[in-house]
């Protein structure tokens, strides 16, 4: 399976690593740029914004070609750091937006309970999310184009694909009517291994619904895209190897979710719930990752925050922080 995990470029698309957590390979971004106009997708936290633009740059990008940002959600570690972007670009680029729909827009706006809940998992890795100015934004309706076009004739299609949280969306790359690249986000698992693509869940608390979720999967299965690219971390290309990532991951899901189900019927402990289904995590990380420094807390805490949001999704355990719904949801 062709699987890049590590800075690459496709066309005039490429993949940035966004060194989040310190740690590499855990976090993509993806800018798709002609050189004269570039749109970034997703930015990482506002401690990763230097890194995204210094990568830019030595790409040829210069910070006034870039047009502006989509993001898949509002979670810090995707679109949180719009608003120390939108600050940088003041004075670069005046006509540099952030092009979303409107829920996203709101969440960025009101991030307080988000970042304290995630806080209390990521600690100090969160960043900041400061209010972000209506002028910042343009709005785009759920599955329209974006209103930019790139000399190779590229469209981006913002395609609502909720269940991970209700505003996400997949920002999806056009040519000639063709669906060259479809940024999942995370809105089709995730994945961490060298090796090969075994996928693991993407169900954040307290917005996941596995229903909504495995409608949105099937959803980038019919679109048949020619690659994807995912939050965490890469890039896969060739429709087969995409489809075989994304059929294996659906399964994945049910099987997560089920076993889930089953631990909580013997013991509803979260301690026992996740001994329980500790064998679905095998071969899901890759040991140069578990081997960094820091990992260990990072992959330690993800599987917790992983479980605990089927756990919410089926009503075993409260949300905290955060409205379950999001606004206006």
């Amino acid at each position: 399976m062709p699987v890049q995990r590590k800075e690459t470029s496709l066309g005039n698309l490429r993949l940035i690593d966004t060194l989040q957590f310190n740690i590499n390979t855990i976090t993509s971004s993806f800018c798709y740029s002609d050189k004269e106009k570039t749109l970034l997708l997703d930015i990482g936290t506002s401690a990763n914004v230097d890194h995204v633009l210094n990568t830019l740059l030595k790409t040829g990008i210069e910070p006034e070609k870039i047009a502006g940002i989509t993001v898949s959600h509002y979670h810090f570690d995707h679109g949180g750091g719009c608003a120390e972007l939108w600050k940088r670009m003041q004075g670069i680029n005046s006509d540099f937006r952030i092009y979303t729909n409107t829920l996203t827009k709101e969440l960025l706006q009101n991030a307080e309970g988000h970042v304290k809940g995630a806080a209390t998992t990521f600690g100090p890795f969160v960043g900041t999310m400061e209010y972000i100015p209506d002028e910042a934004f343009e709005i785009v309706e759920y599955d329209s184009f974006l209103p930019l076009e790139f000399n190779d004739g590229a469209k981006i299609k913002l395609l609502h694909t909720p269940g991970h949280t209700n505003d996400h969306c997949s920002p999806a790359v056009y040519i000639n009517g063709r669906l060259m690249f479809l940024f999942a986000g995370e809105a089709a698992g995730t994945f961490y291994a060298d090796d090969t693509a075994l996928s693991s869940p993407s169900s954040m608390p307290p917005n996941f619904r596995y229903d909504v979720y495995m409608n949105s999967l099937k959803k980038i299965i019919s679109l048949k895209p020619e690659a994807i690219g995912l939050c965490h971390f890469g890039l896969i290309s060739g429709w087969e190897d995409v489809e075989s990532y994304l059929l294996q991951h659906a399964v994945f899901m049910e099987k997560f979710r089920s076993g889930i189900i089953d631990a909580y019927k013997e013991n509803p402990s979260t301690e026992y719930v996740l001994e329980s289904t500790a064998h679905l995590w095998e071969g899901k990380f890759d040991e140069s990752l578990t081997s960094m420094k820091g990992s260990e807390f990072f992959f330690k805490n993800l599987k917790l925050a992983l479980t605990y949001g089927v756990m919410v999704d089926l009503g075993y355990r409260k949300a905290k922080y955060e409205n379950p719904t999001g606004i206006n949801s």
